[in-house]
């Protein structure tokens, strides 16, 4: 996982780490030590969604931008299309982000489907019934929750940076990954932590997470 430049896509700016579970949370910690090269079995994995802590009522660029610490050329080059709440965003400046939303983040698609969902391209005016209306960003800051989805690219570049602070994400969507990932998967998987004790790495994929919300964090080891 990386951009294909070799360039980090985030900003010099300090970024807020995921924290984990406080300790009224039920909240089980999954923690995976593997190697580099199988990190891209992940994008999969956050094509599901997981769930950030920020502050919501701003901008959809304060969030990747200051919040989150993407670069603003990363945002503008890169992440071509974008979802907010099901719909397609053209101005990231206006388009506020609330407590409980879902955002989408893609590279460019190919075909017209991916022509039509450019943010700010040509062929925008063609899906005005889904895109996303907002005029103005209000004034009505506060601490939220948001989903986040990444794919194609953006999952592989950005990946990495949010599954080593720590995301948060179903246990069902942990279960599905588990059960269709090749087994190569696991010879490069090192070690597993449940909740800081350790754990027998093939006894992972068996258990039962479905009925689980879990923060997974991966220390990543380059590659033997």
């Amino acid at each position: 996982m990386g951009s294909p430049a070799g360039d980090s896509p985030f900003s010099s700016v300090v970024k807020r780490p995921m924290k984990p579970k406080p300790e009224n949370d039920s909240t089980i910690n999954l923690e995976l030590t593997v190697e580099s090269d199988r990190l891209s079995l992940f994008s999969s994995l956050l094509g599901q969604g997981f769930t950030l802590k920020v502050r919501t009522g701003c901008s959809l660029r304060e969030l990747l931008c200051v919040q989150l610490g993407v670069s603003a050329d990363y945002v503008d080059q890169r992440i071509q299309t974008i979802f907010l709440d099901g719909k397609a965003v053209d101005n990231i400046d206006t388009a506020v982000v609330r407590h409980g939303s879902t955002l989408a983040l893609s590279a460019a698609m190919p075909g017209l489907a991916g022509a039509t969902l450019r943010r700010g391209g040509a062929y925008a005016a063609m899906r005005r019934q889904i895109s996303h209306q907002n005029k103005a960003v209000h004034n009505s800051v506060a601490d939220g929750v948001v989903m986040l989805k990444l794919f194609n690219l953006v999952a592989l570049e950005l990946g990495p940076w949010f599954l080593k602070q720590g995301i948060r994400i179903r246990g069902k969507h942990i279960e599905n990954f588990f059960t269709k990932v090749p087994d190569y998967f696991w010879i490069g998987c090192r070690a597993a932590e449940i909740d800081g004790k350790p754990r027998k790495v093939e006894k992972i994929g068996g258990m039962e997470w479905r009925h689980r919300q879990v923060f997974l964090k991966l220390e990543v080891k380059e590659s033997c």
